[in-house]
């Protein structure tokens, strides 16, 4: 058994804003039956035209054109593109872009910053794209931002770091950064001295690296485009494909036509698992697919259990690869009897899932060839999520389904370049090979101890032992864990940069000075010394493409690229000669990455080819660079978690209206809501059995050494959800779950699985 780690912190204080907590009145109906289809369209297009967007979005995610801002789906092969490849939640991302509305000086003049707190990321979003640098100064006494020029912003940046010590300095990147912004960032950093590389990486997908690195040798997905349509069994767990990553939806339609079959571990009924409307085609729009053969509403946390019932069925009914175990794995005998061993009661009470459906789900292993296990963020942020992946990649090994074709792990991931950052050294424990070939391609001493992650970097932040806050795209405040903390932990810094394209939630919060650097989007043309310039991502199948901008509509505002702004601030900083070579072109940092990265070879030359190149992966050939030289097998513990009598685990999920912190709308059609977000799903039997009933207006609480945090003003919505378990919305959650509930080895925050109860307020929603 296992409970949720103790906090020994100061007592904190759930403190949000008015605006943000207050209930938002929304509207419940039945939730939908199929993903996609002419809905999906006409959304999308409800979006794109006001903003528009339409001649950027027909050319997205092919040669010549911009990748998608949103999820890192893999393109298909060239010979397979479709008429057009982008969702409908691709199109809202463009239309975040190209949007005509401004936040020009005139609304950072009549807002204060205290008003700013007051106001939902959704309205902060809706005020439109950023138009000039901007400053505040507290020492001033001003509490607004204020327009500034590039040249000072630069040299109030260059002052600030020049005195700073480099341990008390974080530099945080989102995942919609480009490899050649991603590269330039951590250079700037370890430039400073710094190995603090913070990414939204180490809030999702850091339990996937961890694990995959440990028992695969490469914390990537081995699986191409290919295997997930040719695959005899596609296994998901932890995933909402319809909202997160749509264009995957074709994909395992391809994969059903193909005669395979799909399995789905989730606590809550996904629209988009169930059955699928293609857009693309006449009849496909009108006419549903179904997806999931086998639909297994497991308990939050309960996917170790799962495979652990799975795999230990499998080694009963001898139903495992024997050749693939004795040649490529290591562990085995002590995997096995471990397995045999664990009492199956419990296993059952861990995961939620009946033994007789286990056998189901064994028969579908017995009878394909070939299997996938794919998974997101419903996996990755629990405390033993590490133990989990462990335990499903345990499965694939058990069963020979890793390199070889149609089968493999398949980690989503949500960002469209959070991969991509990473491979090019953004991350705080870079191995020393990657330092050293830095240190004697650019000539400069690189530091080699090991910096913060993002939930370490917030802690040094909160408790006032950082100086100064760097954040390459994103809104930290918003998609960390401890809402309070955070917003604290922001305004205690001397000086925060944010390279933004349009106001967010983290603007609200500070430090003594502040500054706001409005950046070019994707869409929007590069024109650089050299000529325009294509920047370049790395996708969830591990392929590095080209995307180029052509958007000029945004030419009269007063942009920089993130490159120019992280490059200026390097050249401004520390004079050395290369910041404005790669300014002025973008192909002298493709030419740094591939002297100091391997599988970088002639890359410049192969982002030409349509389609890009891939990157070298050692599982997908049967090479596992682990300790022992072969796949590990893994010996895990279950650990059920125990809840109290009376209480519910909660987990946090993203409505369809939204990506990560960014709300496009404030409506959720796939499961039925409209017009707000303050709402909590739970089981009938679980309403009824706290004394609630549908449309009862409660508060959330969750209970920490510390003292409680509390999410207020929350309607409870009767859903088919696991029983025992409810969800709630991201970034309105956040607040119930402190910075020290981490994931074991993988310090991910603990979004889904938190102990809480409910307080009924007294009064029912209309």
């Amino acid at each position: 058994m296992t409970t949720l780690p103790k906090n020994d912190r100061t007592p904190t204080v759930s403190r949000v804003s008015k605006e943000a907590t207050r209930f938002d009145g929304p509207r419940i109906s039945k939730r939908s039956k199929a993903a996609a289809g002419v809905g999906g369209v006409v959304h999308a297009m409800q979006h794109v035209l006001p903003a528009r967007g339409l001649l950027p979005l027909i050319t997205m995610n092919k040669p010549g054109g911009v990748d998608c801002p949103g999820c890192a789906w893999p393109e298909p092969n060239q010979q397979d593109l479709g008429i057009v490849e982008f969702c409908e939640n691709g199109a809202k991302a463009i239309a975040e872009e190209t949007t005509p509305d401004r936040a020009t000086p005139e609304f950072w003049a009549k807002h204060t910053v205290t008003e700013l707190r007051n106001k939902t990321d959704h309205w902060l979003g809706k005020q439109g794209r950023i138009t000039e640098p901007l400053l505040y100064d507290r020492s001033n006494g001003d509490d607004h931002y204020r327009p500034i020029t590039w040249e000072r912003a630069f040299s109030l940046i260059a002052e600030q770091l020049k005195k700073t010590d480099p341990t008390k300095a974080v530099f945080y990147t989102s995942g919609r950064a480009s490899n050649e912004a991603a590269y330039s960032f951590q250079l700037l950093a370890r430039r400073l001295g710094s190995n603090n590389l913070p990414d939204c990486g180490n809030l999702c997908h850091e339990s996937t690296a961890v694990a995959l690195k440990e028992v695969a040798g490469l914390g990537k997905a081995s699986v191409t485009m290919k295997d997930m349509e040719t695959t005899e069994l596609f296994i998901s767990v932890g995933q909402n494909p319809g909202t997160n990553h749509p264009r995957s939806l074709t994909t395992l339609k391809k994969m059903k036509e193909n005669g395979g079959k799909m399995v789905v571990l989730n606590p809550m009924p996904e629209t988009g698992l169930m059955a699928f409307k293609e857009p693309q085609s006449p009849v496909g729009m009108f006419k549903p697919e179904q997806l999931a053969d086998e639909y297994l509403q497991v308990r939050l946390d309960g996917d170790r259990a799962f495979f652990q019932q799975l795999n230990k069925e499998l080694i009963r009914r001898d139903s495992i690869d024997h050749v693939f175990i004795e040649r490529f794995t290591s562990g085995f005998d002590e995997v096995k009897e471990h397995l045999l061993n664990l009492d199956d009661a419990e296993l059952e009470c861990g995961s939620g899932i009946s033994a007789s459906q286990v056998a189901k789900v064994a028969d579908m292993v017995e009878t394909a060839k070939t299997a996938i296990v794919a998974w997101t963020l419903g996996v990755t942020q629990h405390r033993e999520s590490v133990n989990t992946i462990r335990e499903m990649m345990n499965f694939l090994f058990l069963t020979g389904n890793i390199g070889k074709p149609g089968a493999g792990s398949s980690p989503f991931r949500g960002h469209s370049n959070v991969q991509g950052n990473r491979t090019v050294g953004i991350w705080e424990k870079m191995p020393d090979p990657y330092l050293q070939a830095i240190e004697d391609y650019f000539g400069f001493p690189v530091p080699r101890e090991h910096g913060l992650d993002t939930v370490d970097a917030l802690r040094q932040m909160r408790d006032g032992d950082n100086q100064f806050f760097m954040s390459l795209g994103g809104n930290l405040v918003r998609v960390a864990s401890d809402t309070t903390a955070c917003e604290r932990a922001m305004s205690q810094q001397e000086m925060t940069v944010h390279l933004s394209t349009k106001p967010n939630g983290s603007h609200a919060y500070p430090g003594e000075k502040s500054l706001i650097l409005p950046v070019r989007a994707r869409t929007d043309v590069d024109e650089q010394a050299s000529g325009p310039q294509k920047i370049t991502v790395e996708n969830s199948a591990g392929v590095v493409s080209a995307s180029q901008g052509h958007r000029t509509a945004n030419k009269d505002l007063n942009l920089k690229s993130e490159v120019d702004i992280i490059c200026s601030v390097g050249r401004e900083t520390f004079g050395d000669d290369f910041w404005q070579r790669m300014i002025d072109d973008y192909g002298v940092i493709r030419d740094a990455i591939e002297g100091t990265i391997p599988g970088f070879d002639r890359y410049n030359e192969r982002i030409e080819k349509p389609g890009g190149f891939y990157l070298p992966n050692g599982p997908r050939e049967r090479v596992f660079n682990t300790v022992t030289g072969k796949a590990v097998l893994t010996v895990n513990e279950t650990n059920v978690l125990q809840v109290p009598e009376g209480h519910l685990l909660l987990s946090t999920v993203r409505s369809h209206d939204q990506f990560n912190s960014t709300i496009y709308g404030l409506d959720d059609r796939y499961r039925g809501v409209h017009g707000g977000r303050r709402v909590v799903f739970m089981h009938r039997d679980d309403i009824a059995a706290l004394g609630l009933v549908n449309g009862s207006m409660v508060d959330i609480v969750s209970v920490w050494e510390d003292g409680e945090r509390r999410a207020p003003n929350f309607r409870v919505v009767e859903y088919d959800h696991a029983r025992g378990c409810c969800a709630v919305y991201l970034p309105e959650g956040n607040v119930l779950v402190p910075l020290d509930s981490a994931a074991k080895r993988s310090n991910t925050p603990v979004f889904k699985s938190v102990v809480v109860r409910l307080e009924s307020l007294g009064r029912v929603a209309n």
